[in-house]
């Protein structure tokens, strides 16, 4: 699930950065445009692979990337692109953007999350799911659905550090572990 995956520590650093920058320049819708766009680029293998590859030089990914996106990024991001080639760490690009998208939804008031159900889940229902989430716990809750046949019937949400299993396949597992704890006489 895409929300499991967190930044390292070392990029997050540098997105703080970004991100302090970019708020203090009232520049945070241009920067978070900029990580989407490099998100959406290095979801590609390819650019993935030649962004961690030492094999290239930190100048020639920067070039690289200059060329590819110059007039497209905000002034910011790209100079993040000079600090990322002068300390040799070009490759946090991999990672600096979720960072940034984390930071931008705990600016925002967001959480994002995941719901897991055994059949597709229609938008309405997802909708009024993230609602309710959202009024109780006083942040903007935004799920991805995923669908897991195994879990039979209901569903399963993770967002935030919590867990909400009222899937018949956690009902089911629960009540294995309550009759494998039973002690028979």
């Amino acid at each position: 699930m895409a929300s499991a995956r967190r930044a390292g520590t070392v990029a997050r650093r540098y997105a703080r950065a970004l991100f302090a920058a970019a708020r203090d320049a009232n520049s945070l819708d241009a920067v978070r445009a900029d990580c989407s766009l490099l998100s959406a680029v290095l979801v590609d293998e390819e650019a993935r692979a030649m962004l961690i590859d030492p094999r290239f030089d930190a100048r020639a990914k920067r070039t690289l990337l200059e060329k590819a996106f110059g007039e497209l990024l905000h002034p910011l991001t790209l100079s993040l692109f000079g600090v990322l080639e002068r300390r040799r760490r070009v490759s946090l690009l991999t990672e600096i953007p979720l960072a940034f998208g984390e930071l931008d939804d705990a600016h925002a008031g967001r959480v994002r999350g995941d719901i897991e159900t055994a059949h597709p889940l229609e938008d309405a229902a997802r909708a009024s799911l993230e609602a309710a989430l959202s009024a109780r716990t006083g942040h903007t809750v935004l799920l991805t659905a995923h669908t897991d046949p195994a879990l039979l019937g209901g569903a399963r949400v993770t967002f935030g550090g919590i867990r909400l299993d009222a899937s018949v396949r956690g009902a089911l597992d629960a009540l294995q572990r309550r009759l494998l704890e039973v002690e028979l006489r």
